[in-house]
């Protein structure tokens, strides 16, 4: 059995991008944020201690967000997967997606979303 802590729409403006205008002016990033954990292995529901918490979730995410520069939202999504893991022990599955909002392209698109899907595993390996 698993369970999820689902964290949606979280938007923060930041100055992150591989193009000196998206460093400079910044632009507008949502991200959502799903964790699994596996809830077969507990006798009970987990306790407070093991909880995943939204509020604790939003923190991290805001704090990376705006305290790191990334030359791309991928690379943003990949840091902050790799971060929740560290942070949460009992999760199992990390899904991230970054959305762009303000494009500096010339074109009619409303958001470009950089997404990545890792199980502990993933990071495990790289040491």
């Amino acid at each position: 059995m698993k369970g999820k802590c689902i964290v949606h729409g979280m938007n923060f403006h930041a100055f992150h991008g591989a193009m000196e205008v998206e460093r400079e002016l910044g632009q507008m990033f949502s991200v959502d944020v799903s964790l699994s954990m596996d809830l077969s292995a507990n006798d009970a529901l987990p306790s407070v201690n093991t909880e995943v918490r939204g509020s604790e979730v939003y923190e991290i995410t805001k704090n990376m967000i705006m305290g790191t520069k990334f030359n791309s939202h991928l690379s943003l999504a990949l840091a902050l997967a790799k971060k929740l893991f560290e942070r949460f022990k009992q999760v199992t599955d990390v899904e991230v997606t970054v959305g762009r909002k303000q494009l500096f392209i010339a074109g009619d698109v409303r958001e470009i979303l950089a997404s990545v899907s890792c199980v502990r595993a993933d990071f495990e390996k790289q040491g």
